[in-house]
C-alpha cells in the first residue's frame, strides 16, 4: 500500500507521525513522510523516506515566532497562516497518489489532505494527540481564553464552544482555504468544524482515563493511548554517560523543561533552576537557551539541550514544563509529579486534566516566579495524595506498543491494495 503522512506542528507533535511511518515501512508498505525540513534529519535516522513540507525557515516563521505562544495571538497567527500548508499538502499527495492503492495519514492542522480527498477520493485517515480539537456538550476542552466553569449549564457550553469556530476560528481559515479550494474548481466551504472532521477514520492517541471518550465526539473516531515515540529518530539510543552519571551521583533531581522550541522561555528556566537553589533539590535542566546556575546549586544541575524523556524521567522527582501532550504522557508514565506553566493552545486543557487527575497543579505564566515554584514544588512532593494519584496514574498508563497498534487498525482497515476510489466525501456546509 502506498502511504502517504502528512505532519504540522512542533516536535512532540511530529514524533508520533515519524514512528507510525517507521513501523508502516517496517511492514513492508510504501510510505513518505512530509513535514517541515526542520524534522527530517530525525526521520531520516529512523529509516523513512522524508520530503519536506516546508523550509526550516518557514517553519521558525511561524512556530518559534514570540507571538505563537501567547493564547490569543497564538491562536490568531496559527489559524490566519494555515492555508500556506494547503498546497504544498495537496501537491505532495497528488504527485505520489496511485489510484485505488494510496492511504493518507494527517495530522490534525493538515487539513490539504482533506482538500486531497475532494479532488482525488484518497481516503484519509485522520491522527489527533490531543483532545482539544472536540467540542462537547458534557466535557469541553479547557481552551486558553475561553474558560467554562463546571457549573455553566451544557447547552451555554456547547454554544460558546461552536461559537469559537464561527466567530474565531472560521474567519481566520476560510479566505485562504476557499481560495485555494476555488483554484481547484471547488465549491466553498461555509462551516469549518464538520468539514474538519470529515475523515473516512480518525485515530485519538490519548487514553480514556485522560480524556474519556463522549458521546458527541465523531462516530468515526477510534481512541488508543498514548504513545511513545521519543526514541524515533534520536541520534543514539544510549543515554549520555555524564547524565546518567549524574542522575545516579544523588538523590533524584527535578526536571525542567519548555519545550523543544527555541522560545523566550529564560525567565521561566531561571525561576524554575533558582526554585530547585532555595528548596536543596538538584535539576536537570533541557533546554536550547544558555541557562547559567544561581549560586548553591552548582555542581547540583546538570544542563543539556536534549535527553530522551522516557529514560530520564523515571529517575526524576519531579517535573516541570510547558504542558505539551508528549511530555505530560512520558509524566503520567514515569509517575512524576508535574507543575505545568500552560503558555497556549492545548497547553491549558491538558494542565486541566493533569490538576483533575491529581498529578500536579499548574501556575500561570505571568505569576510564575522562584517562590511559586518553590512552594510548589514542596506541596507535590511532600503530598501523599500526589504520589498516590501519580503511582495510580502510571499503572494505568498503556505498556503496550501504541504506535504498532495505531498500525493494527489502519491495516485493518485500508490495509489491501482498493480496485475502486473512495467518493469524495461532501461533509456539511
Amino acid at each position: 500500500m502506498r502511504v502517504l503522512i502528512v505532519a504540522i506542528g512542533t516536535y512532540g507533535d511530529v514524533l508520533p507521525f515519524i514512528g507510525l511511518a517507521a513501523e508502516l515501512d517496517r511492514r513492508g508498505h510504501e510510505v513518505t513522510l512530509s513535514c517541515a525540513e526542520t524534522f527530517a534529519p530525525a526521520a531520516r535516522r529512523a529509516g523513512v523516506d522524508v520530503e519536506p513540507l516546508t523550509t526550516a525557515a518557514e517553519y521558525s516563521a511561524l512556530f518559534e515566532h514570540p507571538q505563537f505562544w501567547r493564547p490569543f495571538l497564538g491562536a490568531r497567527r496559527l489559524f490566519k497562516n494555515l492555508h500556506s500548508f494547503l498546497k504544498p499538502t495537496h501537491d505532495f499527495v497528488v504527485r505520489h497518489h496511485r489510484e485505488g492503492d494510496t492511504l493518507v495519514i494527517a495530522s490534525a492542522l493538515a487539513i490539504g489532505a482533506k482538500v486531497a480527498h475532494e479532488t482525488l477520493g484518497v481516503p484519509v485517515v485522520s491522527v489527533h494527540l490531543t483532545p482539544i480539537m472536540f467540542v462537547s456538550r458534557d466535557a469541553p476542552p479547557r481552551t486558553p481564553f475561553l474558560p467554562m466553569p463546571r457549573w455553566m449549564p451544557a447547552a451555554m457550553k456547547l454554544k460558546l464552544q461552536t461559537g469559537l469556530y464561527t466567530a474565531f476560528i472560521a474567519p481566520l481559515i476560510k479566505p485562504g482555504l476557499n481560495a485555494f479550494r476555488a483554484s481547484l474548481g471547488l465549491r466553498p466551504k461555509r462551516k469549518i468544524r464538520s468539514w474538519w472532521h470529515s475523515s473516512q477514520r480518525m485515530l485519538l492517541l490519548f487514553p480514556h482515563w485522560f480524556a474519556p471518550r463522549q458521546a458527541d465526539w465523531p462516530a468515526q473516531s477510534v481512541q488508543l493511548d498514548f504513545p511513545r515515540a521519543d526514541m524515533f529518530g534520536a541520534a543514539t539510543a544510549r543515554l549520555d554517560p555524564a547524565l546518567d552519571a549524574f542522575l545516579s551521583a544523588g538523590e533524584p533531581p527535578v526536571a525542567i523543561t519548555f519545550g523543544s522550541a527555541r522560545l523566550r522561555t529564560a525567565s521561566l528556566y531561571r525561576a524554575a533552576v533558582e526554585a530547585c537553589a532555595k528548596t536543596g533539590r538538584r535539576c536537570l535542566v533541557l533546554s536550547h537557551q544558555t541557562i547559567d546556575p544561581p549560586k548553591g546549586l552548582e555542581g547540583r544541575a546538570f544542563f543539556s539541550t536534549y535527553a530522551p524523556l522516557g529514560q530520564v524521567l523515571p529517575r526524576c522527582s519531579a517535573l516541570i514544563h510547558h504542558g505539551g501532550v508528549g511530555t505530560v504522557s512520558q509524566a503520567f508514565a514515569a509517575g512524576a509529579p508535574q507543575i505545568v506553566v500552560p503558555m497556549a493552545f492545548d497547553q491549558f486543557d491538558h494542565a486541566s486534566r493533569i490538576r483533575r487527575l491529581g498529578c500536579g497543579t499548574s501556575v500561570p505564566r505571568a505569576l510564575f516566579t522562584a517562590r511559586r515554584a518553590a512552594q510548589a514544588l514542596d506541596a507535590l512532593l511532600a503530598s501523599d495524595a500526589v504520589a498516590s494519584a501519580c503511582r495510580s496514574v502510571a499503572e494505568r498508563t498503556s505498556r503496550s506498543d501504541v504506535i504498532a497498534e495505531a498500525c493494527d487498525r489502519i491495516e485493518a482497515e485500508f490495509g489491501r491494495a482498493r480496485s475502486v476510489v473512495y467518493p469524495p466525501c461532501e461533509a456539511a456546509e
